[in-house]
């Protein structure tokens, strides 16, 4: 990184991806400013937060107003993770107006003002598939409005500015991680089993229709998911949309037996037990997901994320506290 160059934004700071993130960025480069911008309106969210050296820290409704202030000449780039990332909001008005509209100006900002930005987009996209169509790249059918809402954006920054040298729009996949405990009711599996397993000696997996197809998503750890927005901000070859997750769909039983073999070496028995598929998820619960990476072979990115071992084991051990 340049020294000239020497602040950083991130929005969404205090989530889940975005505090993970700032706390990687400050151990990496330690004389980075780093400027923290979303919505501070509950305590978990503050406590992922309040041990991180920001230099300021803004509402979200601040951001546009600060940015006309603040040095660009000194910006490094903006990662936009701030965002309403509920799968079950279907106020669409309310979705579009803080997902997609204030996403679509923040793009519109950054190239005015020639500043490189990477912004969350989502691997609910891909709908039922769960995979990208790469006969068809716009074959795209989003279940909910959180979905719709990420797509629109997509497609805004592809037809609008068609010639772009400065954004990155990453498809996240099934994150997981530390520092989820404020997504009440949307926390990855990894993190919902390791809490059901901790308090009540049992993990709940989903009655499947089919047994020799069982469910499989793309689970990614948040470390890695940083470490790949860290390689990318400063590279020049990296605009467009990507997907982000390891490209190898891993089956909930499969992150059901790990936690359950992780606390069982430490002396807690965890049945798994099956219970009834949720009726209000029929029809908008993604079966399978796969993110393309064939991009990092292209682009020469040498990133390896750890294997679903390894990053649950991790997430874990860094989790619990065992007596």
């Amino acid at each position: 990184m340049r020294n000239k160059k020497d602040t950083l934004i991130i929005t969404g700071c205090e989530g889940f991806i975005g505090s993970n993130l700032a706390k990687l960025f400050l151990i990496k480069y330690k004389h980075l400013k780093l400027i923290g911008c979303g919505n501070l309106n509950n305590k978990e969210k503050f406590f992922n937060i309040n041990n991180l050296e920001l230099v300021e820290y803004w509402n979200r409704d601040e951001l546009f107003i600060n940015l006309e202030k603040i040095n660009k000449n000194r910006l490094l780039g903006i990662v936009h993770l701030g965002a309403c990332s509920s799968t079950t909001e279907w106020r669409g008005d309310y979705l579009i107006s803080n997902n997609t509209r204030y996403s679509n100006s923040l793009i519109d900002f950054c190239i005015t003002n020639q500043m490189r930005l990477i912004y969350a987009s989502s691997a609910s996209v891909y709908g039922m598939r769960g995979f990208k169509n790469k006969e068809n790249p716009s074959d795209l059918n989003p279940l909910n409005m959180y979905a719709y809402s990420k797509l629109l954006t997509d497609q805004y920054l592809t037809y609008k500015y068609p010639n772009q040298n400065l954004i990155t729009s990453l498809r996240f996949f099934n994150v997981y991680g530390i520092n989820e405990r404020h997504k009440v009711g949307m926390a990855s599996p990894v993190h919902t089993f390791n809490e059901q397993a901790k308090i009540n000696n049992e993990i709940h997996l989903f009655m499947e229709d089919d047994s020799e197809n069982p469910f499989q998503r793309d689970f990614v750890s948040v470390d890695d998911i940083c470490t790949l927005i860290i390689d990318l901000l400063t590279r020049s070859d990296m605009y467009g949309i990507f997907d982000a997750g390891t490209g190898i769909p891993i089956s909930f039983r499969r992150i059901a037996d790990i936690i359950s073999k992780w606390w069982g070496i430490r002396g807690k028995k965890i049945e798994i037990k099956q219970v009834g598929f949720p009726t209000k998820l029929r029809g908008f619960y993604q079966p399978y997901t796969c993110a393309d990476m064939s991009f990092l072979e292209t682009k020469k990115i040498y990133w390896h994320p750890k294997n679903i071992n390894k990053g649950i084991h991790d997430f874990l051990d860094s989790s619990n506290t065992i007596d």
